[in-house]
């Protein structure tokens, strides 16, 4: 099994809820199984729920910290999540112990 990459995950959930929005799913098992699928993704419990959380918390600031509190992760992982935001052309500053993301 092959793992998408964060900017890969990032289109699938802006696709999905751009098609909920604007009506784009007609048949109701459609839109129900598209409205599951952003559930999920935006989730704790999934790894593109906890990059989204990260990115969020990227940028108003946060500590390791307070990553690891909020998106339940350990240390490991949060820097690996950090990594994948990185490769995704994101650009992650450290600034008095606090990392952001730059605009």
């Amino acid at each position: 099994m092959q793992l998408t990459s964060f900017s890969e995950s990032e289109t699938i959930l802006r696709a999905l809820e751009f098609a909920l929005a604007k009506g784009g799913l007609n048949q109701p098992l459609h839109k129900k199984t598209a409205a599951t699928l952003v559930k999920r993704m935006k989730s704790n419990q999934s790894i593109s729920g906890r990059h989204q959380q990260l990115r969020d918390l990227l940028y108003r600031g946060a500590t390791i910290d307070e990553m690891i509190k909020s998106i339940g992760a350990s240390r490991r992982s949060v820097f690996r999540y950090l990594n994948h935001i990185e490769q995704a052309g994101m650009s992650i500053t450290l600034e008095g112990g606090r990392y952001r993301l730059n605009p």
